[in-house]
């Protein structure tokens, strides 16, 4: 009867509470400004982080645009002064073709396209950012240059006449193609320069890291 007591004070009893939970503050638990304190931390956090990464993306973007505009700007440089030097030689060789000369000295005399840039071009990702008009005209100048030269010392063309031939091909490089590649070279320096860039300060910065 008296374990049957003590078993029923033992259930009536309300559970102790730790001392560690009693020093527990529940007023600031409580409190709605500790919950909205603790929302606009975390929202600050999110809101900084996401600034960060759309600043360091939108950095990143205008440095790979710049880059290529660079890279294309010493293509087309480097694509001019080739096509210039290959101009000169058919130019020279079409003087020589004027005159009739024996096939010989024509075979001796034949001038050589260089063609590194433009063989080189085709592994370039900025080749395509070349407007197309300058691609196209330069293609069809070696392409018909080959063919009056090789034609003329095969004697299926005349000497005369391809000579004829070839300064209209000339012409169109000289008058046409190499002044408005130029142009576009220069286009894109100025366009660097608008946004503070000098030609080269891009690769040093990039061989810096």
């Amino acid at each position: 009867m008296e374990s049957s007591q003590n078993h029923s004070d033992q259930a009536n009893t309300p559970p102790r509470i730790p001392n560690v939970l009693k020093k527990v503050d529940n007023k600031e638990l409580k409190s709605t400004s500790f919950w909205l304190n603790q929302v606009f931390l975390v929202l600050s956090t999110i809101f900084g982080v996401y600034l960060a990464a759309q600043s360091g993306l939108e950095q990143a973007l205008k440095f790979d645009s710049y880059s290529k505009m660079e890279d294309n700007y010493y293509l087309r440089t480097s694509l001019y002064d080739e096509v210039n030097d290959n101009l000169e030689n058919i130019k020279r060789y079409s003087l020589l073709l004027a005159k009739s000369p024996h096939t010989s000295e024509l075979e001796y005399n034949k001038p050589t396209l260089e063609k590194y840039i433009w063989q080189t071009m085709q592994y370039s990702p900025t080749t395509l950012e070349t407007p197309s008009i300058f691609l196209t005209q330069i293609r069809r100048f070696y392409s018909r240059a080959e063919f009056v030269i090789e034609a003329a010392l095969k004697r299926k063309m005349s000497a005369r006449q391809a000579s004829i031939e070839l300064n209209q091909i000339a012409d169109i490089i000289e008058q046409q193609t190499l002044p408005q590649l130029k142009a576009s070279a220069l286009n894109l320096q100025q366009e660097l320069q608008q946004n503070d860039i000098i030609i080269g300060s891009l690769k040093e910065a990039d061989n810096a890291n």
